[in-house]
């Protein structure tokens, strides 16, 4: 696992995982961060999970937040929940996907027309998915630019000012919505019309 390798604190932040384990470390499905008393709530775990991720087995811990500076410990609320916002749509298009093909396999895919809506709706997935990895990943790095080389605070430009970097973000986010809803509007329109069956005709 190449990230608990080159980037452990980014890691420890995707799991949540505030303290090092003389044993086992455990992977938490889910669960509630708390930052202010760094441990989970309400969650649940797998014994020896993130072991087994990281190390191949059950029993070697894996270094927790704890073993950072706290300057060094990156936003760990925003990492632990984007990052399974992207695990958790990925295993979701994985489960819709299977299930469709078992239906179709059985000749009953149009006895659930709710399985079709959920079908068109679930395009937007695997989208949703990589912004949110983008996200993870991009929190999880700070507050390094070039993890354990160059802080964020220190390569940031002098001559650009923090309105000129939102006005470009807004900017952008502006003109991929509005190629987010076109793109919507043809599919949509490609979707109602069927495929065209002319050149087929004998």
């Amino acid at each position: 696992m190449g990230v608990a390798h080159n980037q452990p604190a980014k890691l420890a932040a995707f799991e949540a995982h505030y303290k090092s384990d003389a044993g086992p470390s455990p992977m938490w499905v889910f669960g509630w961060p708390d930052d202010k008393n760094e441990t989970m709530k309400m969650g649940v775990s797998v014994p020896g999970g993130l072991s087994f991720l990281v190390h191949h087995d059950f029993k070697t811990p894996v270094p927790g937040l704890d073993q950072f500076p706290r300057q060094d410990r990156p936003p760990v609320a925003a990492s632990y929940f984007f990052f399974r916002l992207m695990v958790g749509l990925g295993f979701a298009q994985l489960f819709l996907l299977i299930l469709v093909g078992f239906c179709d396999w059985r000749g009953a895919l149009e006895r659930f027309p709710w399985l079709l809506r959920a079908m068109v709706v679930s395009v937007v997935g695997p989208f949703i998915a990589n912004e949110a990895g983008w996200i993870a990943a991009e929190v999880g790095r700070q507050p390094w630019t070039v993890y354990g080389l160059l802080r964020t605070s220190d390569s940031l430009s002098k001559s650009v000012a923090a309105g000129q970097v939102l006005g470009s973000i807004i900017g952008f986010g502006l003109v991929y919505l509005f190629l987010f809803i076109v793109w919507v509007y043809v599919l949509g329109d490609k979707i109602r019309r069927g495929p065209d069956t002319s050149g087929m005709e004998s």
